[in-house]
């Protein structure tokens, strides 16, 4: 009496008959990163909470790699949901909770992952090796994340200096543009220097910068002497020098280069919600 919905083609067992099939590098340039951390995240989603174990509707619960995998392929490729949802054989409503369920699991790594280096020693020798100048960790700036207004909220309260609506993400990166500290979620109507006052890495500037013995680099957003809140325990320092100047300037270009990228991956804008 009620005909059955017409199943939609799409490839199937791509992860079987083609990813597993891949090279290293073929592996690698799909998905932008090894297959050895591929293997990690997919062992450490299938042990988190993250992971469905419970079948839906009838169908057994999407695999662990099934979900990483996917994840990275959308990440990576700049593509669409529509795609992914052809390519792995999973509806676009699947595609999205498989998206914010490994989002999340990802969110809890931050923690363990974004660290600094425990050798600051290293670390200032390697950055030392690339602008010459001393005693340096790490390079701060920050950028906006373009947002919708969050409901029952004003969106004059979220509007930045450029008059859109955006939450402001702060970044330290070593001199490899790693990220060594991550923090996003304040409104963008709050000035950066509020922002880095109010963050985690304001209370371990200290440890960090030993007395003036090391220092992290940062631009002139981060000095604001209007505030009246301003910090003069942080080790922020001012160019005299035309020529140290330039040199802080390309060891600061890490962090600007590494977020620049981060601004050109739209499929970012589009899972946190911005246009």
């Amino acid at each position: 009496m009620f005909r059955p919905p017409d199943k939609k083609p799409k490839v199937e067992h791509f992860v079987d008959d083609v990813i597993r099939q891949y090279s290293d590098e073929e592996f690698r340039r799909h998905f932008r990163l090894s297959r050895r951390v591929a293997t990690v995240l997919i062992a450490g989603f299938a042990s988190s909470p993250m992971c469905p174990t419970d079948n839906h509707g009838g169908k057994a619960a999407k695999s662990a790699e099934t979900h990483i995998l996917s994840f990275i392929w959308y990440a990576a490729n700049k593509t669409c949901m529509r795609d992914v949802a052809d390519r792995f054989n999973l509806s676009e409503s699947t595609v999205h909770r498989v998206l914010q369920r490994v989002a999340d699991y990802l969110c809890t790594l931050g923690p363990t992952v974004l660290t600094f280096p425990r050798d600051l020693e290293k670390l200032s020798r390697d950055f030392e090796k690339v602008s010459g100048v001393p005693g340096v960790v790490g390079c701060i700036d920050g950028c906006y994340i373009r947002i919708q207004c969050p409901e029952n909220k004003i969106a004059s309260t979220y509007a930045n200096r450029h008059h859109f609506l955006s939450m402001t993400l702060q970044a330290v990166c070593d001199n490899k543009r790693r990220f060594s500290d991550v923090l996003v979620g304040s409104s963008s109507k709050i000035h950066d220097s509020r922002v880095f006052r109010l963050s985690s890495l304001a209370k371990k500037i200290p440890g960090i910068c030993q007395g003036g013995r090391y220092h992290i680099l940062a631009d002139e957003l981060l000095d604001d002497s209007d505030e009246e809140e301003a910090n003069d325990d942080v080790p922020w320092s001012k160019c005299t020098d035309s020529d140290e100047c330039e040199e802080k300037d390309t060891e600061e270009d890490a962090a600007l280069r590494k977020l620049g990228e981060l601004k050109r991956e739209k499929v970012f804008q589009k899972m946190f919600g911005g246009k």
